[in-house]
């Protein structure tokens, strides 16, 4: 079970996490949050977070593995109007805000583009980022985050075995899923005050700059060397000699 109380002790923000939306079992974080922002039941800031999600959902409509009890699935609700020049910085603030927290735990984390949090070459994370925007101007915005923190091994499907980690399979002990918790909000909250400099400190946990990446967008498979991103969160990938952009956000 997740305390709500022992979140709200950890926080060091001014917003983020204020408001709590405990769920002991749920399909998806993400969906429950446009539940409530669609029935205006949610506040800015406020996280939707469950102890077992069994829908949880990635980019490109892929599936999310998380184990009971074990991993940590949450929402970030947003709502204050954001211009599409800071709305484009939300997914790579929000890789760095896990990034910086998990590493403060003693994991040695790496982000890959657009989405993917990294132990020990393996994925343990993700971050789906869903806006509704208007014009140039985002109005709302919800922030999924799932990592997988106190599985064993033994936790995975068979078909994740090789490719999947928790952080306490990186660092051999069990974590405490509120403090995490609390530390993502707190670094996230943080970086949002300073988007000028989160694209370099994004660059600083890449674990595939200049190497080889594929990946989708909009329903197509693409295939390229990664060089980095723009000052807009956009990825730089060289395909046939030449370097296209592609957004880390999905605007609707």
């Amino acid at each position: 079970m997740i305390f709500t109380n022992l979140i709200q002790t950890n926080l060091r923000t001014r917003r983020f996490g204020k408001e709590i939306e405990y769920y002991q079992r749920l399909g998806s974080t993400n969906l429950e949050a446009w539940d409530l922002i669609e029935n205006n039941e949610a506040s800015h800031g406020m996280i939707v977070i469950t102890d077992n999600q069994f829908q949880g959902k990635g980019r490109n409509g892929n599936s999310w593995f998380m184990s009971p009890s074990k991993g940590l699935a949450m929402s970030l609700i947003m709502l204050e109007p954001l211009s599409l020049k800071k709305a484009v910085l939300i997914p790579i603030a929000a890789g760095v805000a896990v990034a910086k927290a998990l590493k403060n735990r003693g994991g040695k984390p790496k982000l890959k583009w657009p989405n993917d949090i990294l132990l020990g070459n393996k994925k343990c994370g993700g971050i789906l980022c869903e806006s509704r925007i208007s014009g140039q101007t985002v109005n709302s915005m919800v922030i999924g985050i799932g990592l997988n923190i106190n599985e064993t091994e033994n936790d995975f499907p068979e078909k994740l075995s090789q490719s999947a980690t928790s952080l306490s399979i990186e660092t051999q002990h069990s974590n405490q899923r509120e403090l995490i918790c609390a530390m993502v909000l707190t670094f996230f909250e943080q970086l949002l005050d300073n988007l000028d400099s989160v694209t370099s400190e994004w660059t600083n946990y890449c674990a595939h700059l200049n190497e080889i990446t594929s990946f989708n967008h909009n329903g197509v498979s693409q295939h390229g060397l990664f060089k980095g991103i723009n000052d807009r969160g956009q990825a730089q990938i060289e395909i046939e000699e030449e370097v296209q952009l592609f957004p880390s956000i999905i605007l609707d």
